[in-house]
Formats: structure tokens, sequence, C-alpha cells
């Protein structure tokens, strides 16, 4: 056999044992599970509405939806509305808000309209996961001024407001 040919096959059978002897390193590895989950997404209303007649601020019922001929200078009317509040899932934030209740006629431009809510006595903004099942209660308060900027011109003038929607927004609760 040629030296060349005897080089080459020690060659070749010192690069098998090389790579004989890689492939049995060993290294450590180690696994872990995370069990599977079930995930449900939790939910936001406000249902059962129960809405009271317009009531003038000394308690007195007024024209139910019809407000005409109701209302002088220096009156206040109010309407209330209660929902139960349903907010499930953890986490969970909603502000409060009122929509619509435009106002429009000729004595839009001397009322001022303005909604509020109360959960539990308080006055409030916003609702969480905590207040589900509570009662929400809407406010909207009609006020007429007396005095500056009321004048006979407004006598029989007449005020449409469209329907108030009262909305819970959900909003991110960091």
């Amino acid at each position: 056999m040629k030296k060349s040919t005897k080089g080459a096959l020690a060659a070749s059978a010192a690069g098998v044992l090389l790579l004989g002897g890689a492939g049995s390193l060993a290294f450590w590895n180690a696994t872990a599970t995370i069990d599977s989950s079930d995930i449900s997404a939790g939910s936001l209303t406000l249902t059962d509405d129960d809405c009271s007649e317009w009531v003038l601020d000394n308690g007195e019922v007024v024209g139910g939806a019809n407000l005409a001929d109701s209302i002088v200078p220096g009156d206040e009317i109010t309407k209330t509305c209660t929902y139960t509040i349903g907010a499930t899932g953890d986490h969970l934030r909603a502000t409060l808000g009122a929509s619509g209740g435009a106002a429009s006629g000729d004595l839009a431009a001397a009322v001022t309209v303005t909604p509020t809510f109360v959960v539990d006595g308080n006055a409030v903004t916003s609702i969480t996961e905590d207040n589900d099942g509570d009662t929400l209660t809407a406010k909207i308060v009609l006020k007429f001024p007396y005095g500056t900027g009321v004048d006979n011109d407004t006598q029989l003038d007449q005020l449409t407001l469209s329907d108030y929607v009262v909305t819970a927004t959900q909003v991110h609760n960091p």
C-alpha cells in the first residue's frame, strides 16, 4: 500500500473516531408543563330600567312624557331611572355617561340639562365588578333658571328633549 493511501486511511479513521466521540457528549435539559385553562369573557350590562315621571323640585309630578305648560322660570325638574348593573369579570371598570338628550326648540337656550349617577347612595362616574347586582340610579336634571337671560319672550316657548341613552363604557383598569 502506498504511503499516501495509508495516510488517507489513518486520517479517515481519526475523523470517524472524533465524530463518534462527539456523538457521545451528553447535556442536561428539563421540561415543565403548564396546565391547560378555560378562559371566558366577562360581561357588562344595564338592565331592568324603571323610569319615573318628570318631578318638580317640590316633589310634584309634572305632565308625564309631555311637559307642555308645566315649567316656569326657577323650576328644576328631574327624571329618575334605575338599572341593575351586570358587571362580571376580574379587573372590570366602566365609565358612566349619558348621550342624546339634545334640547331643541325656542326654550332650549334658556335651560340646562345635566345627568348624574348614584350607586349605593354615592355619586359615581364609574363602576367595577364590585358593583355587579347593584342598582344604578341615573337622574336627568333640567333647570329653567330664574332671572338673568329669562324674559317674557320665553313664555309659551317649547322644548323638545331627544331620548337619553345611559351608557356604561368599559375602560382598561390598570
